[in-house]
């Protein structure tokens, strides 16, 4: 049994699709005509190497303060999926210490957390001067914080950038099935967050 389970967040614990692109929605308003489908292919990732990718390199600060205040501002959009609050319970019941490591920033990250009642041994969120996934980065922090090794830590994501951190970080991996990306050849994966404690046992 592992000691440290890491989840990423948006796609794994939290359904945030609507939330993402309403906020999107506003990111139009600046100017910025790409589809939402072009910024959504590209999630997983900090806000501004995003950006990046999909070539905005002008008033990025800006457009990432628009994209934020409108999800704050929407956060009832978003939800956690079924059985998240119970399977989480049933791995802190269990002794297994509970992480989190996203690209969401901080404050939406605390505002979403503050809906679950469970306690994390660690959450990070993108941070100076760390690289975001997929560097290793922050896996390897959350470890350090959490006091626990990698070959006793794994780490729940959804998404390929997800997956290429756990990696570079040499911890184990599961895939969400039920999030946002697509499955990933001879990884472990589950159709369920209710899947997990049993899994993991």
């Amino acid at each position: 049994m592992k000691k440290l389970v890491l989840f990423d967040l948006d796609g794994v614990l939290l359904d945030s699709r609507k939330n993402m692109e309403q906020a999107w929605s506003e990111v139009q308003k600046t100017g910025i005509t790409l589809p939402f489908e072009a910024y959504f292919s590209l999630i997983g990732r900090p806000f501004q190497d995003i950006l990046h990718h999909l070539g905005i390199t002008e008033n990025t600060r800006r457009v990432e303060q628009v994209y934020m205040a409108a999800s704050l501002h929407c956060l009832s959009q978003a939800a956690f999926y079924p059985g998240t609050q119970e399977a989480l319970q049933s791995l802190a019941d269990c002794g297994q210490r509970l992480g989190i490591v996203t690209s969401k920033d901080k404050v939406r990250t605390e505002a979403v957390l503050s809906q679950l009642n469970i306690e994390f041994a660690t959450i990070q969120c993108p941070h100076s001067p760390l690289r975001g996934k997929p560097a290793p980065d922050h896996l390897l922090l959350a470890m350090v914080e959490a006091g626990v090794d990698p070959d006793d830590t794994v780490y729940v994501g959804d998404m390929d950038t997800d997956y290429q951190a756990a990696v570079r970080a040499k911890i184990d991996y599961i895939h969400a099935d039920w999030g946002y990306g697509e499955p990933i050849a001879g990884i472990p994966s589950l159709d369920s967050i209710n899947q997990l404690p049993r899994f993991l046992a």
